[in-house]
């Protein structure tokens, strides 16, 4: 258990303070308190003060000989977008080493990230800058803020943002990082226990959601073939042949057949029945000027039936010409129609997203939402590598947001060069390993389009199928990676000095549970009746698998504990 104490200097900010903390905790997989006074911290737990000042020696003394304590001090400029600005946050941008270089925001210099208190009997740690606030910054898109100059309709580009170069590992991820590998450590230090929901349902080392937008199904037009011809002469004197001859092969076939080099759903969808994978698919509801098609033609019709019998998720592609609530749900309302469900996923398109699109999007209560990705390279947009809830009005809005972290878009040099395969291979392979070095979720879109436009797609489509296929990964959707991520949070587990319980809100087909600690497991009870071995669960190594459980299952571990253990703390 993690019991986190919050200096009452810091009540102006406690809702923000809380809402970073339950993402920080809840994404490790702690069970978590809130306390008020120190006596109500059990001895077991692992103690995390957040406070307005560093407490005394005498002060951190009294408490650290009693429990393993972390302490962070706050820094509560970075909670108030008023207090910023844009020079100021640049300014106070400051590069450590963690599970990679990521750049964290701190009025304070300091030279480690985390350091111990080595006196005789103490059990504490301290991180040097406010590991809690960072997080928060990101969460609330705060830097757009500072740079909007209250013009709702802005969008931060990633051009001119901060932390432009370091998008390419999950900067979120990395705090995260270091305030488990601080828990964990001084938990095998100090002779006690802990546990942890691992991230996946079976453990695997990340998550994949293939996904494929649906923004154009038109390439050809007369119009835009005769406005196409100076592209061709500027292709023709710059040298790009092949550019030139894979436009020229799509023109010609438009013209005397008709067909629409767009329409690509088939040429994905075989792949992926060949890799035995699903993926789900974005489309907007009417047509507009971002939208050449609507759900009115007959094929379109047929063809997303055909996805969803094919058990296929299919989602909203949001548009930004009707910034109403009105027009928003009555998109949304005809998919759901269309597709007889209950609810839907929402995509806004280009992923050009800001704080009042996502509160529009709030107001939905989507599925989920899927609408954050870097403008022009793979990577992390605003550093998260795992699903958040968006900080929106002012508070948390109560749907998932799952990031993507590969676009077909990556692919472009520029509207007439792509880049070449080997390179594109590279660029994939990259970030696939950055997603399972931190255990996050690899969001893939190419869209339907790309099939045409990218002219290597039917290579580069099938390598990323069998990169991800081959590796320990979850292969899901974003959809289901929400529900996932919403009924680990309702896990609860108990710890006391010799037994584990684990009970479950819902219907899980698979969870993991890692005890970490001076422990090992002697018998899985049925908590509901206690004298029955609990068969849906196995252990190895303090890994228990659950497979199969029902809403209601209570499971007992009992455990026996195997020491008091004095190793050295992080540091």
């Amino acid at each position: 258990m993690i019991s986190i104490y919050i200096d009452y200097k810091l009540q102006r900010f406690q809702s923000q303070i809380r809402y970073a903390f339950e993402y920080a905790l809840s994404a490790l997989g702690y069970n978590y308190l809130f306390v008020e006074r120190l006596e109500q911290v059990s001895e077991n737990d692992v103690l995390i003060m957040y406070g307005y000042t560093e407490p005394t020696g005498e002060e951190l003394q009294a408490i650290a000989r009693k429990y393993i304590t972390i302490f962070i001090q706050s820094e509560p400029d970075l909670f108030d977008e008023t207090a910023y600005t844009a020079a100021k946050l640049k300014s106070n941008l400051r590069k450590v080493n963690l599970l990679s270089p990521t750049l964290v925001i701190s009025a304070r210099s300091f030279d480690y990230p985390a350091v111990n208190y080595t006196e005789d009997g103490l059990k504490a740690g301290r991180i040097t800058f406010d590991l809690v606030a960072n997080i928060f910054f990101r969460l609330a898109m705060q830097e757009e803020a500072l740079n909007s100059a209250g013009n709702e309709n802005y969008v931060l580009a990633d051009s001119q943002s901060v932390f432009r170069d370091n998008m390419e590992s999950p900067a979120v991820d990395n705090l995260l990082w270091l305030l488990d590998s601080m828990i964990v450590e001084y938990v095998r230090s100090s002779g006690t226990y802990t546990s942890k929901k691992l991230k996946w349902p079976k453990g695997e080392k990340a998550a994949v959601c293939l996904t494929h937008s649906v923004d154009t199904l038109q390439k050809w037009s007369l119009s835009s073939l005769l406005l196409g011809i100076a592209d061709d002469v500027a292709l023709f004197f710059t040298f790009r042949w092949g550019r030139l001859w894979h436009e020229m092969k799509g023109k010609l076939k438009y013209l005397f057949t008709n067909y629409e080099l767009y329409w690509n759903f088939e040429e994905y969808r075989s792949l992926e029945r060949e890799a035995k994978v699903k993926s789900s698919w974005f489309f907007a509801s009417e047509a507009c000027e971002d939208i050449d098609y609507s759900l009115d033609d007959a094929d379109l019709l047929e063809e997303i039936q055909n996805l969803d019998k094919e058990k296929c998720e299919i989602g909203l592609l949001a548009t930004a010409d009707k910034l109403n609530r009105d027009d928003f749900l009555s998109r949304k309302q005809v998919l759901i129609h269309l597709l007889h469900k209950t609810n839907i996923g929402i995509r806004q398109l280009r992923y050009k997203t800001n704080a009042k699109i996502l509160e529009l999007h709030s107001k939905l209560s989507p599925a989920y939402g899927q609408s954050h990705a870097p403008d022009e390279t793979p990577g992390f947009k605003y550093g998260f590598g795992l699903p958040w809830m968006p900080w929106v009005a002012k508070a948390q809005s109560g749907f998932w947001e799952i990031p993507i972290v590969l676009r077909d878009r990556y692919l472009m040099v520029n509207y007439h060069k792509e880049l070449p395969l080997d390179d594109a291979k590279r660029m994939v392979k990259k970030i696939f390993q950055q997603c399972i070095k931190s255990g996050s979720v690899m969001g893939i879109d190419m869209s339907v389009a790309a099939w045409t436009d990218i002219s290597y797609m039917e290579k580069l489509y099938p390598y990323i199928l069998e990169m991800i296929g081959t590796a320990d990964t979850w292969i899901t959707s974003p959809g289901k990676i929400a529900e996932w991520w919403q009924k680990r949070a309702a896990v609860t587990v108990d710890e006391s000095l010799y037994e584990v319980s684990v009970s479950f809100a819902d219907d899980m087909e698979s969870f993991t549970l890692q005890l970490i600690g001076d422990v090992r497991i002697k018998e899985i009870l049925d908590g509901n009746q206690p004298e029955l071995k609990y068969e849906k669960a196995t252990a190895k190594d303090n890994i228990i698998s659950f497979e199969d459980v029902k809403a209601g299952d209570v499971v007992v571990m009992r455990i026996d504990r195997e020491g008091q253990g004095n190793g050295k703390a992080f540091g």
